[in-house]
């Protein structure tokens, strides 16, 4: 049974993602309307709220986040799609929506 309200797109996105005064690094792997799954080193702990920046184009999305599960990296891997944390985006933006609906568009 899905557990999910909607279905997760395959996408290999990078992004740069802002805790406290630090900048990491990572790739969204796939996403959805409301939550993707973020390849990335960094463990951030589950319920914390930051930002996120991701490319469209020519924009940058700016989304607020907030981190739902986290998976450790596997010793030097650099990004393994079960790797990473899954995230739920906070009231996303038109913009967000639109670029989902454009990625689902183009597969």
């Amino acid at each position: 049974m899905e557990k999910r309200a909607f279905k997760r797109l395959p996408v290999n996105v990078p992004a740069r993602l802002f805790y406290g005064n630090m900048v990491y690094t990572g790739i969204v792997v796939n996403l959805s309307e409301n939550g993707m799954f973020v390849c990335t080193r960094m463990n951030y702990p589950v319920g914390v709220l930051i930002m996120m920046a991701i490319k469209s184009g020519d924009d940058t999305l700016k989304l607020p986040i907030k981190i739902r599960r986290t998976v450790k990296p596997e010793k030097d891997l650099l990004c393994l799609e079960n790797s990473g944390m899954g995230v739920e985006v906070l009231n996303p933006s038109r913009e967000y929506k639109d670029f989902v609906s454009q990625t689902r568009a183009s597969l």
